[in-house]
């Protein structure tokens, strides 16, 4: 069995992401512990909001899934923290799009939109940080018993 298609998009978002000029390859999905300078500046993504709803009545409805992907630059915190972030957004926001023209992450997802973005500093860290969260929003369809597969 497949893994939930919210975990498939993730991870396709993931992959699309990895390599960019300014992160590279320093892309982590649902991190949780804290980041040392030297993965410094990095991609968070995560997939932690979802709302669905059924399209049709009958005890397998095709469910309409519109999730929401934020993806959070972190760098570190000096002289040049705003031109950094800004560099990631960018980067960011030119492979999501350029994505949109071909297969949208690997066909999985319905479109891509960017609608939101916050810039902070974070001082929770071992050292303050800037963060810029990115929140895009997606929507894919599966039957009620194949979460698994998007339709």
């Amino acid at each position: 069995m497949a893994n939930h298609v919210r975990q498939q998009v993730r991870e396709a978002f993931a992959t699309l992401l990895t390599g960019l000029p300014t992160t590279g390859a320093r892309v982590y999905q649902s991190r949780i512990y804290p980041l040392d300078d030297s993965e410094l500046p990095c991609l968070l993504i995560a997939t932690n909001q979802e709302d669905i709803s059924a399209l049709d009545p009958g005890s397998n409805p095709a469910l309409e899934r519109q999730l929401s992907i934020t993806v959070t630059a972190v760098a570190k915190a000096n002289s040049n923290l705003d031109d950094t972030l800004d560099t990631v957004i960018k980067e960011v926001e030119v492979a999501a799009n350029s994505n949109l023209s071909a297969n949208t992450l690997a066909n999985l997802v319905k479109g891509l939109t960017l609608q939101n973005l916050e810039i902070g500093i974070n001082g929770d860290a071992e050292k303050p940080v800037g963060q810029a969260v990115m929140t895009f929003n997606t929507t894919y369809y599966t039957q009620a018993s194949a979460p698994d597969v998007s339709i």
